[in-house]
């Protein structure tokens, strides 16, 4: 096991150390059916095994795995008989750990201001992360490219800033796009709720959605979406009715981003998104500075460099 790994376990073990006690984690094995009766094999023991002893449990033999376990916590269990408990219910508590884990962190974090209690039911966060797989894992995890890794796993994670409550934590192939996830969340949600969302996410039909159910979206919008304003003078047909081709005037990008300073932001209140379906939405506007652009440039070199692939500057 790498020494970063290896640290990151560290620090993930002293916060479990200090939040969850061994009753704690034996009530949560019991709700996914990890443990069902009194046995010398409990739930902190996949813990110590998993995390305190910083075991890489993928690669370690089970016969390995079984003596490093007795020797440190005086349990006895045959490989066969550890193999029988990493199943399901075993990953499934881990996850549940590491939901209560972040509840219990976020519940003892600084409290929300009231400003926002008061017109938000919830504020929901969505967002994943993706790492690498060895190759082998590929038929179950495939990745989605990049340096010859063909396996790759994506974990989904939605969570309520005012509660820390959990909505959703879902793993998958790292091939998963976030729009398909997101749009699943997206009958979740209910009046008053604030949806927050990285540009992977952006769809405009969720954002409709979630404006039909009466609730709220901060998103970021692709570069390549058409946005229009309202045509004050537009054409009309004898009869009356106005006509399509000039009832919206698409806004210049270009034009309107080198009208900006660097960092000036700039606001258009009552704008319409989309081409053919469009939602009338507010769009801000920011141009970056030269350090926040020289930033950008260095985060994506990194991307490039790790993903192996290079992206167009369109």
């Amino acid at each position: 096991m790498s020494i970063s790994v290896s640290n990151e376990l560290q620090l993930f073990a002293q916060e479990i150390q200090r939040f969850l006690s061994p009753n704690i984690l034996r009530d949560l094995a019991k709700d996914v059916g990890f443990v069902q009766r009194t046995s010398k094999y409990q739930a902190k023991d996949l813990v110590a095994l998993c995390v305190w002893m910083s075991q890489n449990v993928a690669t370690t033999s089970l016969t390995q795995l079984s003596s490093c376990l007795e020797a440190s916590t005086e349990v006895l269990i045959s490989p066969e008989g550890l193999n029988q408990r990493f199943n399901k219910a075993a990953v499934q508590f881990l996850q549940h750990i590491l939901a209560e884990l972040l509840n219990r962190k976020l519940a003892s974090s600084i409290p929300i201001s009231s400003t926002y209690t008061s017109v938000f039911k919830r504020i929901r966060i969505l967002d994943s992360t993706a790492f690498q797989l060895p190759n082998s894992f590929s038929s179950v995890y495939p990745g989605a490219g990049g340096c010859s890794h063909t396996a790759g796993l994506k974990i989904q994670l939605e969570y309520d800033l005012l509660s820390g409550q959990f909505l959703h934590i879902h793993t998958g192939s790292g091939k998963q796009h976030d729009r398909t996830y997101g749009s699943l969340c997206v009958p979740t949600v209910t009046a008053n709720d604030l949806c927050i969302r990285d540009l992977g996410y952006f769809h405009l039909k969720d954002l409709q959605h979630i404006q039909d159910k009466k609730a709220y979206y901060i998103s970021r919008i692709k570069s390549n979406t058409c946005i229009y304003q309202k045509n004050p003078n537009p054409d009309y047909f004898q009869d009356g009715r106005i006509k399509k081709s000039t009832e919206y005037i698409q806004i210049d990008m270009e034009v309107l981003m080198n009208s900006l300073h660097q960092g000036q932001t700039c606001e258009i209140s009552n704008a319409y998104v989309g081409m053919k379906d469009k939602i009338q939405t507010r769009v801000i506007f920011h141009r970056l500075t030269k350090e926040q652009q020289q930033k950008r440039l260095q985060d994506q070199a990194v991307r490039e460099k790790k993903k192996g692939m290079k992206y167009s500057c369109s």
